[in-house]
């Protein structure tokens, strides 16, 4: 895998859906060019200056992947072939664990298990052919990934350059209850358009994720920074000079946020507070142990985020009281604020009983979910329309 000085690379960022175009604007920030949103993803081109930063700084991305080659099948035989044809020997090394991570939408193949499999035994037959030797597998912490995606009769084979999750920042190291995902967190930050100057509440922080994100992006700390590795440090190509200047060149924000975490729990705001820390911005989040209804929050404008309970595990009559209350405090104690609740509940969001400005759909997990927007005001409706004009 010789690198040509500034050669140009096609790469594509995942995502979760309908983040497609906040990942697209953070690529085109990093020097992407040609920058393509599709569906859960983005194409674009960059050299290994940008493959690198891709994933250090992106915050809405899952994995960076650089395109090796695409061919046609319309056979199973045909697959295996073309696997066997690429020289896999200039990405790939005898000393090299490797592993294949497949999706599949075709007729060929119609199990994705069983493309990765055919896939592995075409890169250890071209190894043992050439060498008499064979790299090993490894599906738990492979040196060198790879991405083998067909579609139809199009098959496109890409070098996983970033291996685990980029949503693993490292520094959850204990999770509550079905904790937020990072990039997802980070994504409901962005949606919602929080001045970092101005304060922020995490009222069911949980394990504390929306409340990091929110520190880490305030004061520019890149989310790749926490991680260890990458799996393009594993590669032939790997520019270990370049990779550390990189990380030399970041630029902490001087912004010193106001970021309120809070949890009914007190152990639960203990594992927070632990993952805070790991992630060196426990300075920048005041933690309390209370009910939601208690906070007494500064004065507005500011920023509210709420992810609730979306009531897998409890009655009706109980989780409609508990979204009711919420618009309660809001309502009562939020005057001047922004708040965001993200829930896949859409009749216990009926009884927030504030009509949102703005509603974005949203994965969490497999969950189909509504982000939704409220915009809060002191004193009488009346007033806060007359303020605006």
């Amino acid at each position: 895998m010789n690198q040509k000085k500034d050669e140009q690379f096609d790469l594509v960022a995942k995502t979760f859906y309908g983040f497609e175009q906040l990942l697209a604007d953070e690529i085109k920030l990093l020097g992407g060019t040609d920058v393509e949103p599709g569906r859960r993803m983005v194409k674009f081109k960059g050299g290994l200056a940008v493959l690198y930063k891709a994933n250090i700084y992106l915050r809405t991305s899952l994995r960076i992947l650089k395109n090796l080659h695409s061919f046609t099948i319309t056979s199973q035989d045909d697959y295996y072939n073309g696997l066997r044809n690429i020289e896999w020997e200039n990405y790939l090394g005898l000393h090299h664990s490797f592993a294949i991570d497949s999706v599949v939408f075709s007729e060929i193949f119609k199990n994705s298990l069983f493309a990765a499999q055919r896939a592995k035994d075409a890169i250890v037959d071209r190894f043992r052919t050439k060498y008499a030797k064979r790299p090993l597998v490894d599906t738990e912490n492979p040196d060198v990934l790879i991405n083998v995606h067909i579609s139809d009769n199009i098959v496109t084979i890409s070098l996983d350059s970033s291996g685990a999750s980029l949503h693993r920042r490292g520094y959850r190291t204990a999770e509550g209850a079905a904790p937020i995902n990072q990039v997802l967190a980070a994504a409901l930050i962005k949606l919602s358009g929080w001045d970092y100057n101005t304060p922020l509440y995490d009222p069911m922080t949980g394990s504390g994720t929306i409340a990091i994100e929110a520190a880490l992006m305030a004061r520019n700390i890149p989310p790749g920074l926490i991680r260890k590795d990458f799996c393009f440090q594993n590669w032939p190509d790997y520019n270990k000079t370049l990779y550390r200047q990189l990380l030399e060149e970041v630029q902490l924000a001087d912004t010193k946020p106001q970021i309120y975490a809070n949890d009914i729990s007190a152990d639960v705001l203990e594992i927070a507070r632990q993952n805070a820390s790991k992630a060196n911005i426990s300075s920048f989040i005041r933690f309390t142990n209370k009910p939601f209804g208690e906070i007494k929050p500064v004065s507005g404008p500011g920023t509210v985020i709420i992810n609730p309970p979306y009531g897998e595990r409890m009655k009706e009559k109980e989780i409609n009281a508990l979204y009711s209350d919420i618009g309660s405090t809001l309502k009562n104690k939020f005057g001047g604020f922004n708040a965001w609740i993200i829930s896949s509940n859409a009749n216990a969001m009926k009884e927030i009983g504030l009509k949102p400005f703005k509603k974005f759909k949203v994965l969490n997990g497999s969950l189909e979910c509504t982000y939704s927007g409220f915009e809060l005001f002191a004193g009488n409706y009346k007033e806060f329309k007359t303020s605006r004009l």
